[in-house]
């Protein structure tokens, strides 16, 4: 009895693996760069303490380690952040009338925050300008838009800086509390006719 060949099966073609996809090779400037900039703006929407450094590399797509490696750790790379938003800070408050704009408002509570966290974490600051920069730019303003002299200038400044800067500590603790926008509008009209009517008098 003729017995019939076994039939081979039909080898299966092989199939062809994609090419694995090549990571961009980045130089160690870049991605300090891309933390630099997914850090800034984690801050715009977020408290530092919420934010991690897994975050901050995720957005950046660079590997979290490096966040330490590069800059020391999450505080000098928000430190770097913080001085970058000063010159932001230093554009948006060029006149009066951007000062008291809400969203001008927000971004000076915003690095009045970090410059309390950086402290908090073990940042020291030269001087409190560099801390906190809205205040030097509100004391600028005030000379060259409200003509005050630099004596006046600075002490009305430094209501000012107070003033936002206590609300940034007690808001989130106050229900019914006055914010921001309220406070600082009550001072611009009050201050500055009061320094007119002394130099009046």
């Amino acid at each position: 009895m003729a017995t019939s060949a076994k039939k081979t099966p039909a080898k299966k073609a092989a199939a062809k693996k994609p090419a694995a996809t090549r990571q961009t090779r980045r130089t160690r400037e870049e991605g300090m760069e891309l933390l630099i900039n997914a850090a800034f703006e984690l801050v715009r929407h977020d408290s530092p303490d919420d934010i991690s450094i897994r975050q901050i590399a995720s957005l950046a797509k660079v590997h979290h380690r490096f966040i330490a490696e590069w800059f020391g750790g999450k505080a000098q790379l928000l430190l770097i952040v913080h001085s970058r938003n000063a010159d932001n800070i230093l554009g948006l408050t060029s006149t009066v009338n951007s000062m008291r704009k809400p969203q001008v408002i927000l971004v000076i509570n915003q690095q009045l925050q970090l410059s309390l966290w950086l402290m908090r974490n073990g940042i020291e600051f030269p001087d409190m300008g560099s801390a906190f920069p809205s205040l030097p730019a509100a004391i600028h303003n005030l000379e060259v838009n409200r003509g005050l002299n630099p004596r006046e200038a600075r002490i009305v400044g430094s209501i000012y800086g107070a003033v936002l800067l206590s609300n940034v500590i007690v808001t989130p603790f106050i229900k019914d509390g006055a914010t921001t926008e309220e406070l600082f509008d009550y001072i611009s009209k009050i201050i500055p006719p009061l320094i007119t009517k002394k130099k009046k008098s």
